[in-house]
Order: structure tokens, then C-alpha cells, then sequence
């Protein structure tokens, strides 16, 4: 998630890729309807908390309504735990969780950051809605991803906005509950379907 550094959800079947294909795309509010709101990071879900900023339209990717909770990040000792995959029913999911593994030698606690998020799988997209906050520069960034999954990895093809290349996070899907890694900034991003 550039945008909360990359956020993910999937099917697996065994251990081959599950391409899944696009739908037709949602209608779009109409240009400049949508807030402009700086972005952390300026790319695409998962990413965690950066202090970087870029204008968005935050509304222009998906209609999704952000209904989850204010989550603290909180950082943990030790190394992101180890994915198993499986498959993730269709459905929106609400961010539940958000850690940080700071390494064996780090400090956990809070990390100042905080995000709510919302993501949803349907039509062979997977889209969010992610709102940083706390030390940093605030954020709120929609996007709209095409996925495929295999063994443990999930895959995101961003359609909207078209500002990042693809990105590979690591999961773990245990219905209703579903756990996107990022092993490039060792965030881990728990979902629950509502």
C-alpha cells in the first residue's frame, strides 16, 4: 500500500495462480467532485505510514464507504509472522489491526501512526479505501486493483489510479478474517469481513 502501503485479498486454489479478471468499471463521479486530500506515499494500498505527500482524488477510483474503526499501529518485537495463503470469500472487510515488526533489537509500543480502512472483494477486484493519520502528514487514498494469488502471495495490478507498478504482499485468509504482510516495510494489516 503506497496507500497504506498495499493492501490485499484472495482466492488460492493449490498452489497455481488464480488470475482474476476485471468487471466494468464502476461508474465515476465526475471530474472534480471528489476531495483533493495529500497521500501518503503516493502509491497504492498496503503501504504504511510515510511522511510523504501527493494530491489525489480520492474519490474518483471507488464508491466504497470507509466504515471501519480508527486503528493505533502498534509496533512488535520481532519478524512479520509466516503466511499460509487460502482462499477469501468475495466481501468488504474492515481493518481490525495494524502492527508494525520492529525486528529482535526494536521497541514495541505505539508508533503514533493510525489508519482506518476498508476494502472490498467483488468482480475480480479487490478495492479500498485507507485513511492515515496520526504523526505525519494525514492521508486518504482510494484504489482499485485487479489480483491473483498463489501458494501465499497475492498480486495487485493497480486499474485506478494508475500512478504504481504492480505489488506483491504476502497473506493468510481464515474466513472472516484475513491478514495482509508487507514484507518490504514489515507492516501487518488484519482484515475482518463484516
Amino acid at each position: 500500500m503506497s496507500w497504506l502501503r498495499s493492501v490485499v485479498v484472495f482466492g488460492v486454489v493449490g498452489l497455481s495462480a488464480v488470475a482474476v479478471g476485471c468487471a466494468d468499471p464502476e461508474p465515476k463521479p465526475p471530474a472534480g467532485t471528489g476531495s483533493s486530500v495529500p497521500v501518503g506515499g503516493g502509491g497504492s494500498s498496503l503501504e504504511g505510514g510515510s511522511d510523504a505527500s501527493t494530491a489525489i482524488d480520492s474519490g474518483v477510483c471507488n464508491n466504497i464507504v470507509n466504515e471501519g474503526l480508527t486503528i493505533d499501529r502498534i509496533g512488535v518485537v520481532g519478524e512479520p509472522p509466516v503466511t499460509q495463503g487460502g482462499v477469501v470469500a468475495e466481501g468488504t472487510y474492515r481493518l481490525t489491526d495494524y502492527t508494525l515488526y520492529v525486528g529482535a533489537g526494536g521497541i514495541g509500543g505505539p508508533t503514533g501512526l493510525t489508519a482506518k480502512a476498508t476494502i472490498r472483494l467483488a468482480g475480480g477486484k479487490f478495492d479500498e479505501i485507507i485513511e492515515l493519520g496520526g504523526s505525519g502528514n494525514p492521508s486518504v487514498q482510494s484504489t482499485s486493483n485487479a489480483y491473483s494469488a498463489a501458494g501465499a502471495t497475492l498480486a495487485l495490478n493497480e486499474l485506478c489510479p494508475t500512478t504504481t507498478a504492480g505489488k506483491q504482499f504476502q497473506y493468510t485468509s481464515n474466513d472472516p478474517v484475513l491478514l495482509v504482510v508487507n514484507l518490504s516495510t514489515k507492516e501487518a494489516f488484519t482484515f475482518t469481513k463484516r
